[in-house]
């Protein structure tokens, strides 16, 4: 029976699959109980702050109204009937009758003074009579002090709602071209405490009186310097006198609530640090961060015991799968519980031994097969230009030419020496290369009047790397034997090396003429079979040679040389042979 899995393949693990899940339906959750409690916090925040403002609007309209009161009163009080007597008659009054007047606004003076505790001198001046009556100074002639002062004042223009002079505070009405002038003093110290009361609603709150053209002018502050950047964050553009503002002075946010004294045409403006509004949510601040981190604490938790449970076993069980594919099966997993996985690994564990047993009963048998084969390959090479090497000497020594029949037979022993000697089957890649070249160094000799050769250095190729013996001068051979068989005055042969990231490439090129593109095709046709027999052509035997060796990616490839002959590309993967190295000592 075959079971087959549906789905396209996954780069996430199962237990990353099981924890995103599990966050997943964790975080709507998580994300309704943030907004759940910013929104109490942000509702929680509106009505503390709705409140401070409807408390500072509150005493805000006390003051304006009781202020208003005042004014009133003194409206009041320069429409007096007496008032009015002894302004239009008083030169025309007897003695008594103009006692008795004076007497009579005082009077009225008195009453405003007991009408409000702001109220801390009131006087009227008649000029009709000369003269000023007043709660502080009395009943005095003019010029006095009292009345310069509150006539330098009338020459304000345009007329204010009210008079500063020094630190007093002056409300002054005047009638029939200034016959009649009522003033009012009202008392600094007492406004001062009325926003002092109006402070004490909230811890750290401070409250102003002022406005953009006064700037100023009380202020509950003890650092005045506070007060007036306040007050020139409210009498920026824009500003809503009505709505609440939250601003920055000094690094510190503050709440803002303005409110209008229409009575002065002041602004009053309390101004308190928005930490000390917010203080009692930070409990429900602190509860809500708690929460979160143990939400948090959960999910890691869970995700260990995730871990623990499941991924690690099936960590283990892929591990051992991954070893067994780079036929490593001296593998045992061990389970220290007894749930699902114990029986898994035990089950893993009996396959293993079952497959050891089974590849062991074969694969000596295979070892030495392809052992024996190497060695059936390497010794069918031919050195059969050996009888041709020996007539050249002979030649030579025949027409008196010593020094090139010396140097023939030097290179034509050190070929044969490295050829028949005993010893392993592979060398290292630079006397490989070094034989290779001492077989041009022949062919040229003997052929010096019509070929010769060009070659690399293998400079950049570790000498660490070895090689099997003879696959190099093969292909060399195979050039001088047909690419230039026709009997070119000019044949080159080109040999270089290259090496990088676990490949080492081996490129014989020549400019002979007879290698057609029909050809070309053929031979690679032969190289791309993977042929199980052992193959007597040169080229052929050392391609099998190295994919028995080195697997299906080595090998031999045939294109077209640049210089118009024949291109073989000798090819070497190494790393395929260090990653199997390394699995097998996992």
């Amino acid at each position: 029976m075959k079971l087959q899995a549906a789905g396209k393949a996954s780069k996430w693990y199962v237990y990353q699959k099981i924890v995103i899940v599990f966050i997943l339906f964790l975080l709507p959750l998580i994300s309704m109980n943030i907004w759940l409690n910013y929104k109490g916090m942000s509702v929680t925040k509106s009505a503390i702050l709705n409140s401070s403002q409807a408390g500072a609007s509150f005493y805000s309209k006390q003051l304006d109204k009781e202020l208003y009161f005042i004014r009133n009163l003194q409206l009041q009080l320069i429409n007096d009937k007496d008032l009015q007597k002894l302004s239009f008659r008083g030169s025309l009054l007897e003695d008594y009758e103009e006692v008795e007047l004076i007497d009579q606004v005082r009077d009225r003076l008195s009453t405003l003074m007991a009408s409000s505790e702001y109220v801390v001198n009131s006087g009227v001046y008649v000029e009709s009579v000369a003269k000023t009556i007043s709660m502080s100074s009395g009943v005095t002639g003019t010029p006095n002090d009292e009345m310069m002062q509150i006539t330098s004042l009338l020459k304000i223009t345009p007329k204010p709602s009210f008079y500063l002079s020094g630190n007093r505070i002056f409300l002054i009405e005047s009638a029939n071209n200034n016959s009649i002038v009522t003033y009012i003093e009202i008392s600094r110290p007492m406004l001062l405490q009325a926003l002092n009361e109006i402070a004490k609603l909230y811890p750290e709150s401070e409250v102003l009186l002022g406005s953009k053209e006064f700037g100023t002018m009380l202020t509950t502050a003890k650092q005045t310097d506070e007060s007036t950047e306040i007050l020139k964050l409210t009498d920026e553009e824009n500003a809503n006198p009505d709505r609440p503002q939250i601003k920055k002075a000094h690094g510190v946010n503050y709440f803002i609530t303005r409110s209008n004294v229409g009575s002065l045409h002041l602004s009053m403006i309390m101004y308190v640090n928005q930490n000390e509004l917010t203080r009692p949510l930070s409990q429900f601040i602190t509860w809500f961060y708690t929460l979160f981190i143990i939400a948090i604490i959960v999910m890691i938790l869970y995700s260990f015991s995730v871990n623990v449970m499941i991924h690690r076993p099936l960590s283990k069980l892929v591990k051992a799968f991954h070893m067994i594919e780079t036929d490593n099966l001296n593998i045992t997993i061990e389970s220290k519980t007894k749930d699902e996985f114990h029986y898994v690994f035990n089950s893993f564990n009996k396959m293993a031994r079952r497959l050891k047993n089974s590849i062991e009963e074969n694969y000596e048998q295979k070892i030495a097969l392809q052992h024996s084969q190497l060695k059936q390959l390497q010794s069918q090479i031919n050195p059969h230009f050996l009888y041709n090497s020996f007539f050249n000497i002979y030649m030579m020594c025949k027409v008196g030419d010593a020094d090139s029949a010396a140097e023939l037979s030097q290179r034509l022993g050190s070929y044969y020496q490295y050829i028949t000697r005993s010893g392993a089957d592979e060398v290292p890649f630079y006397k490989e290369y070094r034989h290779a070249l001492d077989y041009c160094d022949i062919q040229c000799i003997r052929f010096s009047n019509r070929v010769s050769f060009a070659y690399d250095e293998e400079t950049e190729i570790p000498p660490s790397i070895t090689v099997p013996r003879l696959i190099i001068q093969p292909i060399v051979e195979n050039v001088f034997e047909h690419a230039f068989e026709d009997g070119m005055m000019e044949g080159k042969v080109f040999i270089s090396t290259e090496y990088g990231e676990g490949k080492l490439r081996v490129s014989v090129e020549d400019n002979g003429n007879l290698a057609t593109d029909e050809m070309i095709g053929q031979l690679s046709g032969k190289l791309a079979v993977d042929s199980k027999t052992i193959e007597n052509t040169g080229l052929i035997n050392v391609n099998n040679r190295l994919r028995l060796k080195y697997g299906p990616e080595s090998g031999l490839t045939v294109t077209r040389s640049r210089h118009g002959g024949l291109k073989i590309d000798l090819i070497i993967i190494l790393e395929s042979m260090k990653e199997a190295a390394a699995c097998t000592d996992c």
